[in-house]
């Protein structure tokens, strides 16, 4: 069984907060528990930020890899947004293409 921390999702209010202020240290907090908890991929969600989707959606790989080892779970409906994320995730993404 696998387990996939799904808290850093943009539709969450604290997290979209966080993310529109770019602030590292509170995704990596969210990102670090989940791991701690049994998480085995950690889900990353950016889609309320229609345009700014793929460069917030790398901007969150590169800051939970850098902190968690562990994989991503990349959950977008645009495909530029899984290719931009894909660019800088390490290892093998789990890929889970919401609408």
């Amino acid at each position: 069984m696998l387990i996939v921390g799904e808290l850093i999702n943009a539709s969450r209010k604290s997290v979209r907060e966080l993310i529109e202020k770019q602030d590292a240290e509170g995704i990596v907090k969210i990102a670090r528990d989940q791991r701690d908890h049994g998480a085995h991929y950690i889900d990353v969600n950016a889609g309320v930020f229609v345009g700014r989707e793929p460069e917030l959606l790398k901007w969150l790989v590169a800051t939970v890899q850098s902190a968690v080892e562990a994989p991503c779970c990349i959950d977008s409906p645009d495909p530029q947004a899984i290719e931009a994320a894909l660019a800088v995730h390490q290892g093998t993404a789990l890929i889970i293409p919401s609408r």
